[in-house]
This record gives structure tokens, sequence and C-alpha cells, in this order.
């Protein structure tokens, strides 16, 4: 095993351990805690048994396994991107509403003090 293997191995095993107590924790769910999880087990057999890429590589065809993992890479990045664009426009519009939900009820209740104050 490379120091390479070890590095990523702790690092897989390290994410594991996160995902865990966030999944204690509630701040993810249990289909999120899933994902996570396979997904970090998967990172952690191809670190261990890198020659599993080279098949995956072939039928691709690539010509190295690192071109592969780059395109993964690159792949996963734009869709995390993309879902956290998305994230923050409705969280945007969700506290505009929010605001304009305040205002309105701000106003109103100086609209009814000053009524009583009339009277």
């Amino acid at each position: 095993m490379t120091i390479f293997q070890i590095i990523a191995t702790l690092f897989g095993l390290f994410m594991l351990y996160v995902v865990t107590i966030h999944g204690k924790k509630k701040t993810l769910s249990i289909m999120e805690v899933s994902f996570w999880s396979s997904l970090w087990l998967l990172f952690i057999v191809f670190a261990v048994f890198p020659h599993f890429l080279l098949g995956i590589a072939g039928v691709l065809k690539f010509s190295r396994v690192f071109d592969l993992l780059i395109v993964i890479a690159l792949m996963i990045l734009s869709l995390v991107l993309f879902l956290s664009y998305f994230r923050q426009k409705e969280t945007a519009r969700q506290v505009e509403q929010l605001v304009r939900e305040m205002a309105l009820y701000e106003k109103r209740e100086q609209c009814k003090l000053q009524s009583r104050k009339k009277k």
C-alpha cells in the first residue's frame, strides 16, 4: 500500500466519521447519510483497490485513470455548484417574502395603534 493509498483511506474514514456525526445530530437525513456513506465507502474501495478503475477507464475509452477521475470530479463539482446556486436563489426568495410579510404586519400594527390613539 502506497502513502497515497494510506492518506486517501484515512481521509475517507474521517469523512465517514463526519457523516456519522451529522447523522446522529440529525443535520443530515437518513437518505443523505446513506448517500454520503456509500460515496465515502466507494472512495475508500477505489483508494485501496485502484485497479478497479482501470477497467472502468478502459470501458469508457479514457487513456489514463487520472483523466477519468478529473472528468468525474468536474461533473460532481458542476452538479454541486448548480444545486447550490438554485438553493441560494430559493433561500433569497423566501427571505424576501418573509421581509415583505413582516413589513406588512408591522405597518398594520402601527395603523391599529394610531387608530386607538385617535379614539
